[in-house]
């Protein structure tokens, strides 16, 4: 008997390899008629008559869903063949990223999800995923019909088992069928009608049953169905909170872009952080528990940064997530710190109001940086002041900061350009700056296009323009790629560069630069400082709470009392807005790229953005006042006008 079945075992297995197999083999030849009708049609488009083109069209359809069929014949192999990896999965977290990524496909059509409390489980990521997909593909397409289509998922518990139902409002189905459904290529609805290849439910039910559990539907003629799929309470998790203090470390998640675009800048950061752990557990950890880092390179690719997040929250479960180098990336380290109840440490300069119950900005903000120096260079050199910004999110919103600034400095802005990081000749932008006869430009230039239009800058002998900038790849001006005198009479406002003369920095300048040198770091900036300083910062907060317990920590960094002597000076973190209160220094550039300190300034707040919630929701008391996060609409709606 035993025999028996081990031979059908093996069958089986030996079918679903022929059938993953004969799929691959045929992606290929479907997708090449594809282009070859399509090609026909580009080469031929004056010469076919309307019927060859319709028949062209029809080739085309017919590959589509023949490509469309071999992916499903490979899922559904796949869901027999693949080693299974048994990791923590947030069901609630992954559901709600598959139903985003299928909604984006049909960005006309308004689909409401709801979730209840949904416990975890022990599964493997890509079939519980895959499962996932095929159970809301098939409610989104068969609500297409609705007005109001609703998709609403819970969990029950019975006789040792967890049922995760997922429930739509669609167009149903007579049960006298429901015995079909889960067969493969079987359909109850026509392609005309909605697309489909009947595999998406057999697939569901073979990945259940990998997992020792059970799927079956339930159907009422045009009024909805709900899928239920069951799996063994053993594999569960019923807590939905993760129980971080028991740990006998601290998980720090880093996200960073350390082999893509922007590494250049991304290197010093990631030589702070490593800096900062060693020195703090040397010193005996945080809270008595050593620091273990798990550093993630996104290469500043949507799609790693969601990965790298996803891995760091829902299966690493860190106590702190830190990072981000550009904006997209920082939003998307944001939605996951709000939607995981983690929290975030936003460690690159931002342009301000970027904020939420779980997530705190500790670089400066536009206006901590921009004011004073506004104001020093207006009264030297006239207040005429041209505003040259990347269109991109940190340049135009660093923009509306200056035109906010400079009225209410007695200035004017004579006129603003946004620079497309693909421009590669600024010769009309240059033109239109000297027609107006600028005192002052005021650039916020983002890579790569920042070198370019410094270079042609100082081509045209316009140095004399004094060109201030928050920018940090110009807040280490001895190491840019540009070579002396191309940024002569350029001014920087930073809490920090390498060379700031205080006390402080001096000791952090030589203690960074006895474990990195020159050629590993090439420069240390403001972001460098305040990779750094995040540490401390956190640190301090854990001490304060007692605990790594996230709302614990939150709290004690609202409180106002958590603060850092760092390299820059000392840095307080502010509840009202999640962002922090620093000193600033004033540098100008010479013609041999020294930096010379003009000024400093006393501790330095933000106040605009809080302003502007007051302007537009008349709500005072910033962002927690107002509740803000991630999925705030008032707050969402209220950037929308600072932009």
């Amino acid at each position: 008997m035993e025999d028996k079945k081990q031979m059908e075992e093996k069958a089986a297995e030996q079918l679903n390899s022929f059938i993953y197999t004969v799929a691959h083999e045929l992606k290929t030849p479907a997708r090449e008629i594809s282009l070859y009708a399509e090609f026909i049609e580009e080469d031929n488009r004056d010469k076919l008559t309307m019927q060859s083109i319709k028949d062209l069209h029809s080739i085309r359809r017919t590959c589509e869903r023949m490509t469309d069929m071999v992916k499903r014949l490979m899922e559904y192999s796949k869901a027999d063949l693949k080693n299974i990896d048994r990791i923590r999965i947030n069901t609630q977290l992954l559901i709600h990223q598959c139903f985003e990524e299928l909604m984006r496909a049909e960005p006309n059509r308004k689909v409401t999800l709801t979730m209840e409390d949904l416990p975890e489980l022990t599964g493997d990521m890509f079939l519980i995923k895959l499962m996932v997909m095929n159970i809301l593909s098939n409610s989104i397409k068969f609500t297409r019909s609705r007005t109001k289509a609703k998709i609403m998922v819970f969990a029950t518990a019975r006789d040792g088992y967890v049922a995760f139902h997922f429930r739509d409002n669609g167009i149903g189905f007579d049960m006298n069928y429901a015995d079909q459904i889960f067969e493969a290529f079987e359909r109850l609805e026509s392609n005309e009608a909605y697309e489909g290849n009947g595999i998406g439910l057999a697939t569901v039910r073979r990945i259940v049953q990998r997992f020792d559990g059970k799927a079956s539907i339930m159907g009422w003629p045009e009024k909805g169905c709900e899928v239920t799929v069951c799996f063994p309470e053993e594999i569960i998790y019923p807590d939905i909170k993760v129980s971080r203090q028991e740990r006998s470390v601290v998980k720090i998640g880093i996200i960073g872009d350390l082999t893509g675009i922007a590494s250049k800048e991304e290197r010093s950061k990631q030589a702070a952080y490593l800096l900062a752990v060693k020195e703090i557990n040397e010193a005996g950890g945080i809270d008595g528990k050593q620091i273990e880092l798990l550093i993630r390179d996104d290469r500043s690719q949507s799609d790693l940064t969601n990965k790298a997040a996803l891995e760091l929250t829902q299966q690493e479960h860190v106590d702190v997530l830190m990072g981000s180098t550009l904006s997209p990336s920082r939003d998307i380290m944001q939605r996951y710190a709000q939607q995981t109840k983690t929290l975030y440490l936003n460690t690159q300069q931002t342009e301000g109001g970027v904020s939420g119950h779980y997530v705190f900005c500790l670089s400066a903000m536009p206006e901590q940086q921009m004011e004073k120096m506004l104001a020093y260079l207006f009264k030297k050199y006239g207040s005429k002041c041209y505003i040259v910004a990347a269109d991109y999110n940190y340049g135009i919103l660093s923009a509306e900061w200056v035109k906010y600034l400079v009225p209410k400095l007695g200035g004017e802005v004579v006129g603003i350009e946004y620079l497309d990081e693909k421009m590669m000749d600024f010769t009309s932008v240059i033109d239109r700056i000297l027609q107006v006869q600028t005192d002052v430009l005021f650039s916020m230039c983002v890579y790569p296009n920042q070198d370019r239009f410094y270079l042609q800058w100082h081509e045209r002998g316009l140095n004399h323009i004094p060109n201030a900038t928050t920018q940090v790849a110009a807040e280490y001006p001895l190491n840019v790629e540009l070579k002396a005198p191309v940024l002569e009479n350029m001014y920087v406002m930073a809490s920090f560069i390498e060379e700031l003369k205080t006390t402080r920095a001096q000791q952090y300048v030589k203690k960074f630069r006895s474990v990195y040198n020159h050629q590993n770091v090439p420069y240390m900036n403001m972001d460098t400082e305040t990779a750094y300083t995040a540490m401390h910062l956190y640190k301090r907060a854990v001490e304060m709470a007692g605990t790594t317990e996230t709302e614990a920590v939150i709290s004690a960094l609202e409180s106002g009392s958590v603060f850092y002597d760092g390299p820059g000076g000392r840095v307080t973190v502010r509840g009202e807005d999640h962002h922090t209160i620093r000193t600033m220094s004033c540098f100008r550039i010479d013609k041999d790229h020294h930096a010379e300190e003009v000024f400093r300034t006393g501790p330095q707040h933000s106040d605009y953005i809080e302003s502007m919630i007051k302007r537009n929701t008349g709500v005072q008391g910033g962002i927690k006042a107002l509740g803000i996060n991630a999925e705030n609409l008032q707050y969402n709606m209220l950037l929308d006008k600072i932009r």
